[in-house]
């Protein structure tokens, strides 16, 4: 199927950046999350990532950032699940550190759309990101960055329940391994999403 089905004249593309932060894909502060860290270095997914942000932005899309960033004191933390009781614990990925941090190489610019939220697995969980997305006409999201575990798939289902088709750009993201990139992409995505690459997501933009 073509791209430009989704990313064509007259339709309104957004790019989400999930979870793109020190703590997570940063080897420097990403201690914890080691492997994911490693994946996403090895799959060089921070430079394709910004390569399709320069699309978008120089298209005049949105480019959205979504993160997640606990409070210092974890005021409204959820620990229904054993990843955040897990984070919880080690008590570091939180405000007033270095973790949550975007990484340096995909600091937003002037006019991106910034989404924190304190608690929940994925993007669109009491961010605000739904109703800003509807504010700008946004139809279709070009989803990319962590994890390929969770917030990949999550946030892909979170987007088709508001009517929202989602293209995943495969080497624009990372799992914590090869084996979990390969199972996600085979026996979960394709049934949610148009799956793609970064070279035919900058091409479909540049037909615009």
């Amino acid at each position: 199927m073509s791209l430009d089905r989704w990313l064509g004249t007259g339709r309104t593309p957004a790019l989400l950046v999930s979870e793109c932060q020190n703590g997570l894909i940063n080897p420097e502060y990403a201690t914890t999350m080691a492997g994911l860290a490693r994946q996403a270095a090895e799959r060089d997914i921070v430079s394709k990532i910004a390569r399709l942000a320069g699309s978008f932005r120089s298209a005049g899309l949105p480019v959205a950032h979504a993160t997640i960033e606990p409070a210092a004191d974890w005021a409204g933390f959820d620990l229904s699940s054993p990843l955040a009781a897990h984070t919880r614990r080690r008590d570091e990925f939180k405000e007033g550190t270095p973790l949550p941090l975007i990484h340096p190489g995909l600091r937003p610019h002037e006019g991106d759309l910034l989404f924190p939220r304190r608690t929940g697995m994925t993007a669109f969980f009491r961010s605000g990101l739904g109703a800003a997305l509807r504010e700008r006409a946004v139809d279709t999201v070009v989803l990319v960055g962590i994890s390929t575990n969770v917030a990949i798939p999550g946030t892909t289902v979170e987007a088709v329940n508001r009517g929202l088709p989602v293209v995943v750009v495969e080497d624009a993201t990372a799992g914590t391994s090869d084996e979990v990139q390969r199972f996600t992409f085979t026996h979960v995505l394709p049934a949610l999403a148009t799956i793609s690459t970064t070279d035919d997501v900058i091409a479909a933009i540049g037909r615009r």
